[in-house]
């Protein structure tokens, strides 16, 4: 039998579970830092529960889930002949319940593999509990396909469903940079040497690469607020340099036990590009195979992985070595007019 406790903000959960839900969450977050940052700058209206499970006999979180009830703008969705209803107030109070991990890409939740099964059966409990609401008129579930299996029941639902792809990390299954280029088919090593080629000898581009966000180049353009977040995640970065202009970035971020996160921050204007999107993969991967510690490679866009609608827009990615993961979207509405998600 688990234990839960509810925290309703991001903030009143104990400083001494952090450690434990970053390790929970070490293939999907690089720190506890990215779910705050995602809390505080959610839109206004949206209330967030944040969900931790405890086993019998541990004092440590073994579970962690989260989700967010959103206000259902009802006066865009009544029909005119009910918003005359001017007594009826119950619709003022309509939430939209969405159970997901940061952006959703991580699925719903994450256990422990030893309480999988109870942890599966718990949050169906909780998925319950909310679906009784008479406030809750809509639900959302993000499920990894294949490995969380969630049913929603709502009666007169609505029901609405998409799969979204999401880019899942590179594994340092070679020794150095040099032999994982020779892995490649050789269409695409060729293409990623000759950008490096072109990036070097005929752009005479520098790479640079700062242990402290602190200490990059004053050209570089990123607010002096935002490198001190950075340094005080205890970030580092990586630049392409040319003629003592910064043309664009690359922020490391070390997560637990060897997943290194990185985000790409190109500068340069559209279509006068130097530095091709190819090589800043290639270059998080060139750091990253000289990292001795490093064990999976994540890409981000936005503070997030990179997510999909269409399987075809992975193949770039995929030709480099990285997998994927398929994210089911269920939605189910009592009302007629809310057709999709918010």
């Amino acid at each position: 039998m688990l234990i839960v406790q509810k925290f309703h903000s991001i903030h009143e959960i104990d400083p001494e579970f952090i450690p434990n839900i970053e390790v929970l969450l070490q293939e999907d977050v690089a720190s506890f830092a990215t779910l705050v940052q995602r809390h505080d700058g959610a839109p206004e209206g949206n209330v967030f529960t944040y969900f931790l499970f405890f086993g019998p006999t541990q004092n440590a979180p073994i579970g962690f889930a989260q989700l967010c009830l959103k206000p259902v703008p009802a006066h865009d969705l009544l029909p005119w002949h009910k918003r005359l209803a001017f007594w009826d107030k119950s619709h003022q109070h309509w939430k939209q319940v969405t159970w997901e991990i940061g952006d959703g890409s991580s699925g719903m939740c994450v256990f422990d593999p030893r309480f999988a099964r109870s942890g599966r059966d718990k949050i169906q409990e909780l998925i319950k509990e909310y679906e009784a609401r008479p406030d809750v008129v809509g639900e959302e579930l993000y499920c990894i396909k294949g490995l969380q299996d969630f049913h929603l029941s709502m009666t007169n639902e609505i029901k609405w469903s998409k799969e979204i792809f999401v880019l899942e990390p590179l594994s340092k299954a070679f020794k150095n940079y040099q032999d994982y280029l020779g892995s490649l088919v050789p269409d695409v090593r060729k293409q990623i040497k000759e950008s490096w080629k072109e990036l070097h000898k005929n752009s005479e581009i520098e790479l640079g690469d700062y242990p402290s966000p602190l200490d990059t180049p004053k050209t570089l353009p990123i607010p002096a607020e935002q490198l001190e977040v950075w340094a005080k995640w205890g970030a580092q970065v990586l630049t392409f340099e040319k003629d003592l202009q910064v043309l664009g970035c690359l922020l490391v971020l070390k997560g637990k036990n060897g997943n290194i996160f990185f985000e790409p921050f190109p500068f340069e204007p559209e279509g006068e590009v130097l530095v091709d999107d190819e090589l800043y993969t290639q270059y998080a991967l060139l750091k990253f195979f000289e990292m001795p510690d490093a064990r999976k490679c994540h890409l981000m866009k936005f503070g997030s992985k990179l997510v999909f609608e269409e399987r075809e827009d992975l193949k770039f990615f995929q030709s480099q070595g990285f997998q994927l993961k398929t994210v089911v979207r269920q939605f189910q509405s009592r009302l007629k007019e809310l057709e999709q998600p918010l």
